[in-house]
């Protein structure tokens, strides 16, 4: 079975007659700077609503999804990462990098814009991203000062997130995850 490619190359199409830019695949894309986002995103995250920021992840992981031609679970993993990070790159979003700390997965994020002090929006949107690649509900929580998000069951992000806000640096929340699960506890 020959692998999927991730050509950057020619994602977008433009059509400067028509006054459009589309995905490849035909989906209209819109081309905002993040000084014009970042306020509307902002909004969103002193409203406490990341709906539609958790949507445009989902849309990205679509996208994602569409470019390897259908099921990540069908591709092996380091290539649905490059179709991950490539896209996510295409979309202004930043670097993406995946860490695994025994059976818990942190997102590094370089470059990433920077939409609210705490990241939570960054936070939603990958949370949409991966739930939309992966198949499966998704929360990603910031920790740290970094740029980091540890990527957990949507049922244990507040107590996960309330950790992180507490200090609890990533090695100290996957041994608390690992500790509660052999415990029977929140993991």
């Amino acid at each position: 079975m020959t692998e999927p490619t991730f050509d950057p190359g020619a994602f977008f199409t433009f059509d400067l007659r028509g006054g459009q830019v589309a995905t490849r695949g035909g989906r209209r894309v819109l081309v905002l700077t993040d000084t014009v986002l970042a306020p509307l995103v902002g909004a969103a995250v002193a409203n406490g609503d990341l709906t539609v920021v958790r949507r445009l992840g989902r849309h990205i992981g679509e996208e994602v999804r569409n470019s390897l031609g259908g099921n990540a679970d069908d591709v092996p993993v380091d290539v649905v990462l490059g179709h991950l990070g490539g896209i996510l790159s295409l979309f202004g979003w930043g670097r993406i990098h995946l860490d695994r700390w025994g059976d818990a997965l942190v997102a590094r994020v370089e470059h990433a814009p920077v939409i609210d002090a705490e990241q939570l929006a960054l936070a939603a949107l990958l949370g949409g991203l991966f739930s939309s690649v992966t198949g499966r509900d998704v929360a990603c929580v910031p920790v740290g000062e970094s740029v980091e998000f540890i990527l957990v069951a949507p049922g244990i992000a507040e107590t996960v997130w309330g950790w992180a806000r507490s200090g609890e640096n990533i090695a100290g929340i996957v041994s608390r995850l690992t500790t509660d699960a052999v415990a029977g506890g929140a993991a």
